[in-house]
């Protein structure tokens, strides 16, 4: 096996594994047996399990972010760029699932080393946001929602039908009523654009 194949395989087990049943709840030997290697080589290319865990953070949070330059930082009309964002956005969850529930899901609010990795994500993304979202001086005598509300609002919203798709998939209800990604997309970007201006108070569609 080569080494490269070796990494790569031990990459995508965590990310299964951590996904399906937690960070914590999930045992080097688990992930080795997954992985189809042995725990020496999990320790050579990672060193360790939290490792692993800001690894599958990077991949994540770089996409994102990529996409969050791309569209949100670029020139045009507010409710044009929010709605190409939110659209690849959620396109790259779909495409990325495990990462993107390992990276939402697996706080850890009492590991510091692992708060701050996200911490400094999370930091340029709002330099985007703050930049992207500076509203209109009549939208803001109404409402100003700050990047630090708008960033986890935001993709929370857009995560949700990942996070919860296990739960509704065991709901009593017709297939037919699960929408699809790109109507899905275009909800959400109507959502956001309404108190991104501040026209939800004056009833007005965005």
């Amino acid at each position: 096996m080569k080494g490269a194949d070796a990494r790569q395989r031990i990459l995508d087990a965590a990310v299964v594994l951590f996904a399906r049943q937690g960070f914590d709840r999930t045992g080097m030997r688990a992930l080795a047996e997954k992985a189809g290697v042995n725990l020496a080589m999990i320790n050579y290319f990672y060193g360790s399990k939290k490792r692993l865990l800001t690894e599958i953070l990077d991949i994540f949070f770089a996409g994102y972010l990529e996409i969050a330059r791309d569209e949100l930082a670029a020139t045009g009309e507010l409710s044009a760029r929010v709605r190409r964002f939110v659209r690849r956005a959620i396109a790259f969850f779909a495409s990325h699932r495990d990462f993107m529930l390992v990276a939402i899901s697996e706080l850890h609010h009492d590991d510091p080393e692992i708060i701050g990795h996200k911490a400094a994500w999370a930091r340029q993304m709002l330099e985007v946001m703050e930049e992207s979202f500076a509203p209109s001086p009549a939208a803001a005598e109404e409402m100003h929602l700050s990047p630090k509300l708008m960033a986890p609002l935001l993709t929370s919203m857009m995560a949700s039908r990942f996070l919860f798709s296990p739960v509704l998939d065991r709901v009593d209800r017709d297939p037919g009523d699960m929408v699809e990604l790109e109507r899905y997309s275009e909800i959400i970007a109507g959502i956001v654009l309404h108190g991104i201006t501040g026209r939800v108070a004056r009833g007005v569609d965005a």
